[in-house]
């Protein structure tokens, strides 16, 4: 078992996971961390398509679902630490790391500050390398009614979320808050760190935010491995392409195990 299964509800490091399909006799480990102001439910739909020798664990950030009272650390060393210490006490076996756009910095950030045990890869989605200055203006610092409009012209946050003033209100000081670590995290060029483990990179071709020249500038930060794989859509890809992004996910996946299905990296 690649996750420990039982833990106190009150135990900090064990509130940072959700087993989406409990496969004891799985290979491996496939951690998923997800965008700003995303919760586990993101990667629901994806348990059932997976390989069975994976086992999909959700991460469940500060901020949301029943972490809504916890306070989203205000800076990247203390998010970092907090993820790399649930993980060295709750992911007991073999595994790989997902991130999508926030969630792949935030896997960067703990990779390179060094793991007792690294994962076996990293898997980095929509997201510029910490060297690419961001595509797009900050809206993080914006009035509350263009903050709102500007969420829903990115299309990360439902409208009808949106259109709840009081859920907004409720949401709003974590969506802010992990949009201001996004929209402010960088690493000088020529000084960011490189990735001690291979890395796959996934791109969507019509990306505003993270544009495929940035994602592909990964490569320069992957010294023991490098993939890029190309999807269509937009910035969510994952999830508004899903058959087509589960396919090449898939394909990373099965070359973990050694059992290539049909790769195509570019």
């Amino acid at each position: 078992m690649n996750i420990r299964a039982e833990h106190p509800p009150q135990d900090p490091a064990g509130r940072w996971f959700r087993r989406l399909a409990p496969r004891p006799a799985a290979c491996l480990t496939l951690v998923c961390v997800p965008h700003a102001g995303a919760g586990t439910a993101a990667f629901g739909p994806w348990a059932d398509l997976l390989p069975p020798e994976i086992e999909p664990v959700a991460v469940r950030l500060p901020g949301r679902e029943s972490r809504l009272r916890d306070p989203v650390p205000s800076d990247w060393p203390a998010l970092a630490q907090e993820f790399s210490l649930a993980l060295e006490r709750w992911i007991t076996g073999p595994y790989l790391l997902f991130g999508h756009s926030m969630g792949a910095m935030l896997v960067y950030e703990a990779v390179v500050r060094g793991l007792a045990r690294p994962p076996v890869r990293v898997l980095l989605s929509g997201c510029r390398a910490p060297h690419v200055p961001r595509a797009l203006p900050a809206i993080h610092d914006l009035p509350t009614e263009r903050f709102r409009a500007e969420l829903g012209r990115l299309a990360g946050t439902p409208g009808a979320v949106i259109a709840a003033p009081r859920l907004m209100a409720l949401l709003e000081p974590s969506l802010r808050a992990d949009i201001r670590l996004a929209e402010t995290w960088s690493r000088p060029a020529g000084a960011a760190d490189v990735l001690p483990v291979p890395a796959t990179v996934f791109a969507g071709l019509d990306d505003a935010v993270a544009p495929p020249a940035a994602v592909s500038a990964w490569r320069s930060l992957a010294p023991h491995g490098f993939r890029r794989r190309q999807v269509g859509g937009g910035h969510f890809f994952p999830y508004e392409r899903a058959p087509e992004f589960l396919g090449l996910l898939n394909d990373e996946l099965a070359l973990c195990l050694g059992t290539p299905r049909r790769s195509h990296p570019s």
